[in-house]
């Protein structure tokens, strides 16, 4: 499975960066073409609140939302928060969805985790069996 980070479903929906636009699009596509796509429900929520933010049309933003939970979304348990706390007491509780992200992939046996938040993951990436994959 290939889990993706809200920033990467954000840069699917919204075009702030044409190449990064690009670049997720067919990443995306490809993931959802292959039966490979994966995100949870802490990916909606998070893009959600930017659409929101971007000043979209809340029915944009409803179809956009409506459209990703018609894909493979997991849910966030108890056991995802608290591996998230473990990685989160190592890099700083300010990054906890972060990790969060990471712990939902890591108990999905995600081949690949796409982000384009680089500051945070890379960090991550040391504590975590995941290929980060760092766009």
């Amino acid at each position: 499975m290939q889990y993706f980070d809200s920033d990467v479903i954000f840069n699917y929906a919204v075009i702030q960066d044409p190449l990064k636009h690009e670049q997720a699009n067919k990443l995306i596509l490809n993931a959802i073409a292959d039966d490979q796509f994966v995100i949870s429900t802490l990916v909606i929520q998070e893009v959600g609140y930017g659409l929101a933010r971007f000043d979209l049309k809340s029915d944009v933003i409803k179809y956009e939302l409506d459209y990703l939970l018609s894909l493979n979304v997991t849910s966030i348990h108890k056991q995802h928060l608290s591996r998230a706390l473990q990685l989160s007491e190592s890099i700083g509780f300010k990054h906890i969805n972060d990790c969060l992200h990471a712990a939902v992939a890591e108990s999905l046996n995600c081949d690949v985790f796409y982000t384009y938040n680089k500051s945070d993951f890379r960090r991550i990436q040391k504590m975590s069996p995941l290929d980060i994959i760092i766009l």
